[in-house]
């Protein structure tokens, strides 16, 4: 049964941490699959992917980025049969209109099973995040042309109202969306249990979700939406930390002690067939 099933994700390489916050961070395709890999192998049903330069580390995004993330597919789906989930996020800039567009440009590519889809504009940190109603969805109406299920990630409650009435009231999606509550970045909504109980009260009925917590709030609100019956994330992209003080040597550290307070909390975690199923996608 699917109804006691939790889905974990994990970001394994994001586009601001770099080795310097952990040595372990991984920069190259092999480095990124192995990493998606082992997470799978540690309980992982969905692997959220940036494109990053295999030696630099510098993010990617773009045209640019089409050859990394097709490594990147190409390599995970040698080891494991994981939910592979790309960015069109692109990170903070002030580059807008056509430009923007180019974010898509993997997504037209290489066809994942699901790609994130930023719902409004923020602050975030000292620069911008540009995401204009038109943008959303344009992406939003590609997305459902070539069968890529959205992940609509919300920084604050006004983009899960963008959301509702930009996407979904469209008619731009063609099975019951997926949120992606984000607490704890400079800019967005903080990470407080009040702040996560509002963000999914607010979500539309019918709808399935899970929640990123930023830093030190990744397992605690993780823990918090396992029982509020979401789903979580955890990954390097937002967390290099197993516990205070104490570096995680690989993602799949994070995603073990996942698994294990799920299980603690009386559920079961969801493999990539049964995550499939509790999202509704096309496989």
């Amino acid at each position: 049964m699917i109804e006691n099933k939790v889905i974990i994700t994990a970001a394994v390489t994001g586009s601001i941490p770099t080795r310097k916050n952990n040595p372990n961070i991984p920069y190259t395709p092999e480095e990124v699959a192995e990493e998606a890999f082992k997470s799978y192998e540690a309980g992982a049903a969905v692997v959220h992917l940036h494109a990053r330069n295999p030696k630099t580390g510098r993010p990617i995004s773009g045209e640019e980025a089409v050859p990394i993330f097709g490594e990147y597919l190409k390599l995970i789906k040698e080891k494991c049969d994981i939910i592979c989930q790309i960015t069109t996020g692109g990170g903070a800039t002030t580059i807008s209109g056509l430009e923007q567009m180019k974010r898509l440009k993997p997504v037209e590519v290489l066809k994942p099973e699901m790609a994130s889809l930023n719902t409004g504009s923020m602050n975030f940190g000292r620069s911008i995040f540009p995401n204009p109603p038109d943008l959303i969805q344009n992406f939003a109406k590609k997305m459902l042309e070539l069968g890529v299920k959205p992940e609509l990630e919300v920084y604050e409650p006004g983009h899960i109202n963008s959301a509702i009435e930009l996407v979904i009231n469209q008619k731009l999606l063609d099975s019951p969306p997926q949120f992606s509550l984000v607490l704890g970045t400079a800019g967005g909504i903080p990470a407080t249990p009040k702040n996560l109980i509002f963000m999914k009260e607010s979500l539309p009925p019918d709808c399935t979700w899970q929640v990123i917590g930023i830093s030190r709030h990744q397992i605690p609100l993780g823990a918090l939406s396992v029982m509020l019956g979401g789903n979580v994330r955890v990954g390097f992209e937002d967390n290099v930390y197993l516990s205070r003080g104490v570096l995680a040597k690989s993602n799949a550290d994070l995603v073990a002690k996942m698994v294990r307070i799920i299980r603690e909390l009386g559920k079961e975690v969801a493999t990539p067939d049964e995550a499939r199923e509790i999202l509704s996608l096309k496989k």
